[in-house]
């Protein structure tokens, strides 16, 4: 059984431990295959969302989530979604906070206050 606790305060590093590195050894740990997007810098793996919105290597967008589910969250700036990515669980929101420079468990509802675009993939 996955402990989504596990994960708060782990590090953030770009190369090491990623927004998408962590969907995966999450999602990993809950038995659940995730597609690998090979990036080496925020603006690439900003890329990588973008096109896995057109070949998701398998992933399925869904209107409502269950626990593990990938979520993607997107942030409007200079008219283009910024995105990040996160793991749903029972309202929360796993994910890699740059601003704290570690893995933070946050409401869902809060991070719809930073993130106009929320998507959740299965």
């Amino acid at each position: 059984m996955v402990n989504i606790n596990s994960y708060t305060g782990l590090p953030y590093n770009f190369r090491t431990r990623n927004c998408w590195h962590h969907v995966r050894a999450v999602r990993a740990e809950a038995g659940l295959e995730t597609p690998e997007f090979n990036v080496i810098s925020p603006r690439g793996i900003n890329q990588a969302f973008d096109d896995g919105h057109a070949a998701t290597k398998g992933l399925v967008q869904v209107f409502t989530p269950q626990n593990f589910d990938a979520v993607l969250m997107g942030c409007r700036t200079g008219g283009r979604i910024v995105w990040h990515a996160g793991v749903y669980y029972n309202g929360l929101v796993s994910h890699c906070a740059m601003y704290a420079r570690q893995v933070r468990l946050e409401p869902l509802i809060d991070l719809k206050q930073t993130y106009s675009e929320i998507e959740f993939w299965r």
